[in-house]
């Protein structure tokens, strides 16, 4: 018989989830090939003062996390890091690109980059929200 199993922390049964769904999808759509990408956007200082974060992986690159201090946007510096990003990805032999956004963030952004919206989930994080999905082919 199979319990289900409410555990306290989740290490153990993360590593083993991720064991048997990598195994499944390798035998389905071929290895992972993961490699993360992080390009950091820093001032005269050396600090950053923003970033984009994601994995590459499969055909595609995941972007999910995308931040520009406050005082350095509307400077153009959002699509150079995106842009970036493409082309780190399409050195990867990825082809295409695939990201969630917050209503309270920056859904107005990608599509000017030539995202297409792909998906949205209303009321997410809370409600009168809404987390949009954006995919882009390279």
């Amino acid at each position: 018989m199979v319990a289900i199993t409410v555990e306290p922390e989740q290490d153990e049964t993360r590593a083993a989830v991720l064991r048997g769904l990598s195994a499944h999808n390798q035998a389905k759509v071929g290895p992972r090939n993961a490699k993360p990408l992080a390009i950091s956007l820093r001032d005269e200082s050396g600090e950053i003062v923003g970033g984009l974060v994601g994995e590459l992986k499969w055909e595609w690159l995941y972007v999910d996390l995308l931040w520009i201090d406050e005082a350095h946007r509307g400077a153009g510096l959002g699509e150079t890091l995106v842009a970036r990003a493409e082309d780190e990805a399409r050195q990867h032999g990825a082809k295409g690109v695939f990201l969630g956004t917050m209503s309270i963030q920056a859904p107005g952004f990608y599509p000017k980059l030539g995202y297409r919206e792909c998906g949205r989930m209303e009321n997410y994080p809370v409600a009168g929200q809404t987390l949009h999905h954006f995919t882009k082919a390279l």
